[in-house]
C-alpha cells in the first residue's frame, strides 16, 4: 500500500514526536502528558517543527474545521426532534463532564463521577491507574485551569429509540497540569509542575438520556478520527 505525500508527512511527524518527547503517565484516562516541550530545548524544537510542518498543520486544521461544521449541521437537524442534541447544549454538557472528571482525578476517586462516565471507564481507570499509583505511593496531581476548545470530530447516530447508544468524538484543548509526586517526599517523579495546553480526543456515548465518557485518546489521533465518515441516518445527511 502506497502512502500519499500528506500521509507520509503525518507519519514523519509522529515519528519525530515519539523520539523527542519523554512520556508522562498522568491525567484523566492515564493519557500521556508531554513535558519535553516545556523545556527550553523543547520549545525551540516545537518552533522549528511548527515552521517546517506549517502546511501540514493548516491541512489538519482545515479537515477538522470542515468536519466540525458538517457535524453541527447534522446536530442542528437532529435537535428539531431531540432538543438535547443541539450543539450549544452538548457543548455545555461536555464542559461540565470535563471539569467534573478532572476534579475526580485530582481527588483520586472516580466514584464521584459515576453518573458522567460509563462503567468500563470508571472501573478501568480507577483500578489500572489511580489505585495502582496509590499502591506505589504516588499521587496524581491533575489540575484543570481552563477549557479552550471543544470541537466535534466524529458522530454516530443510532436508529434505536431516543437515539440510544449514539456516540460522538470531540477534540478538546485544556490548560492543565498533570504530574505524579511521591506522597512522602512530595518530589515530582513523573512530569513537570506548571500549566500547559494539552490536546485530547474524548469519546462519549448516549445512554438513557445522558452523555457518558467512554474513552480518552491523545490529540495526535484527531486527524485520523476527523477523516472517518460519520454514521448517521440518511435523512439527516440529506437535510444537512
Amino acid at each position: 500500500m502506497k502512502l500519499s505525500k500528506k500521509e507520509w508527512l503525518v507519519v514523519l511527524t509522529l515519528i519525530i514526536i515519539c523520539f523527542t518527547i519523554d512520556p508522562v503517565y498522568a491525567g484523566p484516562g492515564g493519557t500521556v502528558a508531554k513535558a519535553f516541550f516545556r523545556t527550553w530545548w523543547g520549545k525551540l524544537i516545537l518552533i522549528l517543527l511548527t515552521v517546517i510542518f506549517l502546511p501540514l498543520i493548516i491541512y489538519m486544521r482545515l479537515i477538522e474545521y470542515r468536519k466540525a461544521r458538517e457535524i453541527k449541521k447534522i446536530l442542528s437537524q437532529l435537535s428539531k426532534e431531540h432538543k438535547t442534541f443541539h450543539w450549544l447544549q452538548l457543548q455545555k454538557e461536555f464542559h461540565n463532564i470535563i471539569r467534573r472528571v478532572y476534579q475526580a482525578w485530582q481527588e483520586e476517586d472516580l466514584s464521584q463521577v459515576k453518573q458522567y462516565v460509563n462503567h468500563w471507564y470508571w472501573q478501568n481507570q480507577q483500578e489500572v491507574y489511580l489505585d495502582r499509583w496509590k499502591k506505589e505511593n504516588l499521587q496524581n496531581i491533575s489540575r484543570l485551569k481552563d477549557i479552550t476548545k471543544v470541537r466535534p470530530l466524529y458522530l454516530e447516530i443510532s436508529e434505536e429509540p431516543n437515539f440510544e447508544n449514539s456516540r460522538i468524538a470531540i477534540a478538546i484543548t485544556v490548560v492543565a497540569e498533570d504530574y505524579l509526586i511521591d506522597r512522602e517526599t512530595q518530589k515530582v517523579v513523573e512530569g513537570k509542575k506548571g500549566y500547559d495546553e494539552l490536546d485530547y480526543v474524548w469519546f462519549l456515548e448516549y445512554s438513557e438520556g445522558q452523555w457518558l465518557l467512554d474513552d480518552i485518546q491523545e490529540g495526535s489521533m484527531a486527524l485520523e478520527i476527523a477523516k472517518m465518515p460519520n454514521e448517521v441516518p440518511e435523512y439527516l445527511v440529506a437535510k444537512a
